[in-house]
Parts: structure tokens; sequence; C-alpha cells
């Protein structure tokens, strides 16, 4: 399991979210083997409550890198 980041939540920021956690997994492990610190929030909530708009899985990444990690999503194809 994954360790909770040991900062403040508002020092994340969302970049990228679906209701599907199989490509927010995908996504989390490419920025990370890019060198992203960044975690999965809610994951569980939407695996447990199918495909519903309800609780969707958001990748999540420090707030300064936030736009590179965008750019960097974008161009593997993780357009949102």
């Amino acid at each position: 399991m994954t360790e909770p980041p040991n900062f403040a939540p508002d020092e994340l920021e969302e970049v990228y979210s679906s209701i599907d956690p199989t490509p927010v997994q995908m996504a989390r492990d490419l920025l990370s083997e890019a060198g992203f610190e960044c975690w999965v929030f809610d994951a569980e909530g939407s695996r447990m409550l199918g495909s519903t708009a309800a609780i969707v899985a958001r990748l999540m990444v420090h707030r300064d890198r936030a736009d590179a990690a965008r750019a960097s999503l974008k161009e593997l194809g993780f357009d949102q």
C-alpha cells in the first residue's frame, strides 16, 4: 500500500480522474516512472460503486508539478 503524503492536502492538485480506477492507476505508474511523486485517491470507493459518477478515482501530484504532470499525461494519451 502506498504511504499517504506527509504534507497538507492543499499542496496537492488533481491531474487526472476517471470513474474507472484502472486508467488512473496506469497514469500513476507512468508518472511515477517519469519521476513524479503522485498518489491515487478514492480508487477503492470508485471500484466498490462500479461505473457510477458518484466517486471518481483521482490522480494527485504536488501543486508545483501539476502542469508538467498534465503535459506528460497528454503526451501519453491521457487527455481529460
